[in-house]
């Protein structure tokens, strides 16, 4: 069980960390966002091997620490503590500061990443049309 592998503490720590990261997305990505966690800590809920736990909870905490990451950047930039400059020279805005990151074009995946990543995507286009 997901909580026992790792404790019921640590577990409801990750969790309630990333619905608070969460918060500081914009609005779209915040609802994605949380209910995909949601769904991946239930589904993953009866799981018992260990080395799958092991995985998931490094995979969320490495996604975590991206968001917080990214999150102080932008908080950073919107204080004008930190004066960003593109390539070309001209300044970046804090709108420009994106969440999330590029996934290289040589990544092999496998069948079930690219179903989860398709339902990704159906589910963040769904709301613009």
């Amino acid at each position: 069980m997901i909580a026992t592998t790792r404790g019921k503490a640590a577990t409801l720590s990750l969790y309630r960390g990333l619905f608070r990261a969460h918060r500081k997305m914009p609005m779209e990505m915040k609802q994605l966002g949380d209910s995909y966690v949601r769904a991946e800590f239930k589904l993953h809920k009866p799981v018992t091997n260990q080395t799958q736990l092991d995985a998931f909870f490094m995979a969320w905490e490495q996604y975590l620490e991206q968001i917080l990451r990214t999150s102080r950047r932008k908080a950073t930039i919107d204080t004008g503590a930190l004066d960003e400059k593109k390539d070309g020279g001209g300044s970046t805005s804090s709108q420009e500061i994106g969440f999330g990151r590029s996934l290289p074009s040589d990544m092999v995946l496998s069948n079930e990443q690219k179903e989860q990543l398709e339902k990704l995507r159906v589910e963040t286009t769904r709301d613009r049309k």
